[in-house]
């Protein structure tokens, strides 16, 4: 069905394995199909999001489902205004950068997957080929699409800036083709051994110490 490696099918036996797991809700029907995928708003992966799949029992209609659904934490880039926005949060996070010039105006589930298992550990944003972007394809040297560039946290800048193209050194990937394994191992070595989380808000003096509102996650 073309999803080996970017989403996990398992099945339950609602007949010969016992009671089902709480994670799996109520089943009032068999076969039953359900998608459980991480929350948008929860700072890990964990949480998750239950999706009841009610279409066609066929493999081209549940793989259009699952690529719809997948999440995704890739920053869409539409011009220089995007590009300077998504350089800003990476740079205000400590993140590395993962810039992928794509070949199509689309986003394709396995650039949903890697911007999932890189989630704050690195900051992924996609570059259509548009032509609001030319300038920011000439600007890295890019002629050939797809290709994919990593300017990874550098500490130079200083404390708390640290992505600052200017000051990291690219990574550009050579590889002969854009496969899920050859991209995890690519990836794997400029980001971070550990998740970012934004720090929270301190609670307003004037509140007490109480009452403060939790700063909300950006990634």
């Amino acid at each position: 069905m073309g999803v080996k490696g970017t989403a996990k099918v398992a099945y339950w036996d609602t007949e010969g394995s016992g009671r089902p797991p709480r994670i799996l809700g109520e089943i009032k029907g068999t076969p039953s199909i359900r998608l459980f995928k991480p929350k948008k708003k929860s700072p890990d992966n964990r949480r998750k999001d239950v999706v009841d799949y009610n279409y066609e029992r066929k493999a081209v209609d549940l793989k259009r489902f699952l690529d719809k659904e997948m999440p995704n934490f890739v920053e869409k880039v539409n011009g220089k205004g995007d590009f300077r926005s998504y350089e800003e949060k990476a740079e205000r996070n400590g993140l590395p950068k993962a810039i992928l010039f794509a070949s199509k105006a689309r986003t394709s589930s396995l650039t949903k997957y890697l911007s999932t298992e890189f989630r704050r550990r690195l900051l992924f944003a996609e570059v259509f080929p548009t032509k609001a972007n030319k300038e920011i394809m000439e600007r890295f040297g890019v002629k050939d699409l797809p290709a994919l560039i990593v300017f990874p946290h550098s500490t130079d800048a200083g404390e708390g800036v640290g992505t600052d193209s200017a000051a990291a050194t690219p990574i550009r990937f050579e590889g002969d083709g854009f496969t899920r394994n050859k991209l995890l191992s690519f990836l794997s070595k400029p980001a971070l051994k550990e998740k970012f989380y934004p720090k929270k808000k301190k609670p307003r003096e004037e509140d007490g110490g109480g009452g403060g509102q939790k700063e909300k996650s950006e990634l």
